[in-house]
Order: structure tokens, then sequence, then C-alpha cells
């Protein structure tokens, strides 16, 4: 059973803290993080590898066996990348130590990006710190490292050919 509290956030500053940085709340679970009974969806499952429809294979290395992993594949976008209007399709399992292969079948080869996080506490939200970086283990394709801007999709894209493609991801601790 998820059990989800939230603290608001009060005194002087509250108003000013939800204004700067959206709500503002600290979230914990009573499940267990390495427990398998998360909430993944079925739109949420990975697409089998090896199938014979033109995919993306995504490797993510150094995972941790606690939470989710949680795999994102994004259009191009000079606007809305890492948002939900540029997502194409979110992979959720359960995460593993070591390293994790998830496939997304596409339609067309052309310019693609994918972001993953590790949701540590299964609360299906990436946690970030107060300068809105991420706080849970976090990646983006094309080995770009977060600095303190919203990363741009050129930087994390890679082309896919008509054949497909493999890329392997490392997640940032």
């Amino acid at each position: 059973m998820l059990i989800k509290r939230t603290l608001p956030v009060l005194g002087l500053f509250g108003g000013l803290f939800s204004g700067l940085f959206g709500a503002f709340a600290i979230s914990g679970t009573a499940q267990a993080a390495t427990d398998n009974t998360f909430d993944i969806r079925p739109y949420e499952a990975a697409a089998t590898c090896g199938a014979q429809t033109l995919q993306i294979k995504v490797i993510v290395e150094n995972v941790t066996a606690q939470g989710i992993l949680t795999v994102e594949l994004y259009r191009p976008s000079k606007r809305s990348f890492l948002k939900k209007a540029s997502r194409l399709h979110r992979i959720r399992v359960p995460a593993k130590s070591g390293e994790q292969t998830v496939c997304f079948d596409i339609e067309q080869a052309g310019s693609y990006a994918v972001a993953v996080y590790q949701d540590i506490d299964a609360d299906r939200r990436l946690k970030k710190k107060w300068n809105r970086m991420p706080a849970e283990p976090f990646a983006l394709s094309n080995k770009k490292k977060l600095a303190f801007e919203m990363p741009k999709f050129d930087d994390a894209a890679f082309q896919v050919p008509a054949t497909g493609t493999v890329i392997r991801i490392k997640l940032q601790r």
C-alpha cells in the first residue's frame, strides 16, 4: 500500500517558495524501496527487445536495486524538451542492480533524445533539489551532463537510422 504525506509550506516565505519553485511539498512513502509491487501501468511497459520493428534499445548503467527505473523518449522540440508536450513514451520498470535494458518501438528514423531517472522511493516523481537539479539518479542521452540550466534537446539528441539503434546511458548519482 502506498501512503503519501504532504507537508504544506508555512510561514513568512511560503508564498515566495511556491511562487518561485511551483508547488513545494515533502513526500514520503511507507512502501519499501525494494518491493517489486510498484504502480507500473500497462501503457508504461517496455516493448519486447528484438521485435521485428524499428526500435531504440536503451541500456542503462549504474542502476541500484531500489525503486523504479523510468526511461522517457522525446521528439525534437526547442521549447518543451523534458516536458510532457514533447514526450513520445515513458517506460517504467522495477529497478535491478547493474545494467538494465529497455526498448522503444518507433515509427520512423530520425532525431530523438532519452532521459532516464531512478525513482528511489517509487513515488512516480523525480525529486529535485532547491536549485531544481535532480536529487535522484538521472541522465540524458548523448552523455549530456546537467549544468545550472535546462538542457536543450539538441544537446541530448541522437540519430536513429532505418535499422534502429542501441544507446548506453550511465545514471549520475
